[in-house]
């Protein structure tokens, strides 16, 4: 008589890791810090087109409040500063109607994280920033700015062309408007966000 085969081995669900602190409160904000609009007067098969290259850096900065999850322990201050480069095509028809195309968005290396101690904020509402989070944003804020027309010079290259040309289409004439690198002030306050309208700005 032959053995039964053996049961099916029984892998056990992998179990998350508790977290190792409770977040108190959280602060998340965009500002754009460069933006660049590119006119594409497009091509293809002897009919024209005015298409628009809209271009910004945006960098997402994120203050929290936290805690040790189980024991004792002070709150501390944690932030994290990530950049995006966000591309969004527009086109304007015969008609004169101005539209545009999903934005897109690509992850940019300059990113920084880091902790320190929690500043005193009496009655203020959400994290307080510190000048060690203030000091690592500026930093990440200054390398963009320098290397803000690369970074809209390779996207449009890498990105874009190989687009136009698989779709057998040619630009007549491209010029660029200058890149407009506004500094903001250090986890200011208000909020910017990007939204594509003409003005890129709300």
């Amino acid at each position: 008589m032959l053995a039964a085969d053996p049961p099916p081995a029984v892998v056990a669900a992998p179990v998350d890791k508790p977290a190792d602190v409770q977040v108190v409160s959280r602060d998340t904000r965009s500002d754009i810090l460069a933006s660049s609009d590119t006119a594409l007067p497009l091509i293809k098969a002897g009919r024209t087109e005015d298409a628009l290259l809209r271009q910004a850096i945006v960098l997402t900065s994120t203050l929290a409040v936290v805690r040790p999850a189980v024991g004792e322990g002070g709150q501390t201050l944690r932030w994290s500063f990530q950049p995006y480069l966000q591309r969004q095509l527009c086109f304007t028809s015969i008609t004169g109607r101005f539209s545009c195309a999903a934005t897109e968005s690509e992850t940019l290396a300059e990113t920084s994280a880091g902790e320190g101690p929690l500043p005193a904020a009496p009655g203020q509402a959400g994290p307080a920033s510190s000048p060690a989070a203030e000091a690592a944003r500026d930093a990440v804020v200054t390398a963009l700015h320098a290397r803000a027309d690369a970074l809209f010079e390779d996207d449009r290259r890498l990105k874009l062309v190989p687009m136009l040309r698989a779709a057998g289409v040619r630009v007549r004439r491209t010029y660029r408007s200058s890149a407009r690198l506004t500094r903001v002030s250090p986890l200011a306050r208000a909020s910017t966000e990007w939204t594509g309208s003409p003005n890129m700005r709300r």
